[in-house]
């Protein structure tokens, strides 16, 4: 009976999937399922050194949750990021940028996020970056919806702390501390930082197909002993290990599938009113074709008291407010993405996500269309290579 149902209420949403692929159908795009247009990060270029120049990252978007589960809220944003810079190279191997940040929802006076852009990028080889101020926060780091949601790269406040980050052809690294909240001596409320390690390694590279071993450890904390907040510390912990399989496919509209499975175990502090425990786990499974037509997913998720804070609502176990934990949890996830690139560095992108809670039996949907623009005004003449 549950799987019938299932199926009626996706029987009820296909006609407006099918409409909305073929309405984008008719252009030429490069299609990633991992939200690969949100990119604003300068590229870094090496041979500019003595030279300013200005640059401006900006992202248009409107997102629409219809969700009604009570752990994810039913809401519709719609404004503009905006991040003027200027930026130059007193050396091949550092980059500096100032800059500001400007977020403005739209059918709002006041602005969600006004703040400087401050960011110093030291490369000592082609495979090595350290940087330090406002971090490069793109693609989401690549994490998975159910650590990260999607939402905060045009909505949160800019990363800003410490990273490191390694690539090489068998294994890359990001390691990152977004210190989003200092204390002082005194002060009525306690610091809180986000941090982060992504790690994969590529066990097979053949032509056409590869395996890689992703693995994510990222948390939150909050806490310190200067500050006068009461209440004891906490530390919000996740570990992912999972394994990817991509096959590109010879054919004129297809262009290559890919596997992915993760397990996530997540801890969190444990009291007797809210976190009866200390941890839960999650198992995720997924299945994307991409295609000159956008890129399809259908995946799995099962959750057993997972929690963490950042994530996207709908993944966890507990709501947020209350006490009201579900124990187990279980998606299934229809996605449809479709990126098309107007120019070099900017993007047109349309995403369409439908979940159905196999427990509850409840289904909801979202949708979303972004603009990303970057570009920078590089002096006449000046032609400089990119890392």
């Amino acid at each position: 009976m549950r799987l019938l149902k299932s199926v009626l209420i996706f029987k009820k949403h296909r006609k407006q999937v099918l409409i909305l692929i073929l309405v984008f159908a008719g252009f030429s795009v490069r299609a990633q399922n991992d939200y690969n247009l949100f990119k604003s990060y300068e590229p870094f270029r090496p041979d500019s050194t003595g030279n300013i120049y200005f640059a401006i990252d900006n992202v248009d978007f409107f997102k629409n949750n219809e969700n009604k589960l009570e752990r994810s809220a039913d809401y519709t944003i719609t404004g503009a990021l905006l991040r003027p810079k200027a930026v130059y190279y007193p050396d091949p191997k550092i980059r500096m940028e100032l800059g500001g940040h400007v977020l403005k929802y739209n059918g709002r006076d006041d602005y969600a996020h006004i703040s400087p852009w401050f960011n110093v990028h030291y490369q000592p080889t082609n495979k090595i970056a350290v940087i330090l101020g406002n971090l490069n926060s793109d693609q989401n780091h690549l994490l998975p919806e159910q650590l990260y949601n999607p939402e905060l790269f045009y909505t949160a406040k800019p990363e800003s702390g410490l990273q490191a980050m390694y690539k090489s052809k068998r294994f890359s690294t990001d390691l990152w501390i977004d210190w989003q909240q200092m204390i002082l001596p005194g002060d009525p409320y306690k610091e809180r930082f986000v941090f982060g390690v992504r790690s994969d390694l590529v066990l097979l590279n053949q032509t056409g197909t590869s395996v890689s071993f992703p693995l994510i450890f990222y948390g939150m904390h909050e806490g310190g002993t200067i500050g006068t907040a009461a209440g004891l510390a906490k530390s919000f912990i996740t570990i992912t290990p999972g394994l990817v399989f991509r096959k590109k496919i010879e054919g004129k509209h297809f262009t290559n599938l890919e596997l992915k499975t993760s397990f996530s175990l997540s801890t969190y502090p444990k009291d007797n009113v809210i976190f009866k425990q200390a941890d839960g786990w999650g198992f995720y499974g997924s299945g994307t074709i991409n295609s000159a037509f956008g890129a399809l997913t259908a995946a799995f998720w099962h959750g057993h008291l997972f929690y963490t804070p950042q994530g996207t609502p709908i993944f966890q176990n507990y709501p947020g407010t209350g006490t009201d934990w579900q124990t187990n949890h279980q998606l299934i996830d229809l996605k449809y993405n479709y990126q098309y690139q107007i120019i070099r560095d900017t993007y047109f992108g349309f995403m369409f996500d439908y979940y159905y809670d196999t427990i509850r039996m409840k289904a909801v949907n979202s949708e979303g269309l972004y603009l990303v623009i970057n570009f920078g005004v590089i002096p006449k003449g000046k032609k400089y290579t990119v890392q």
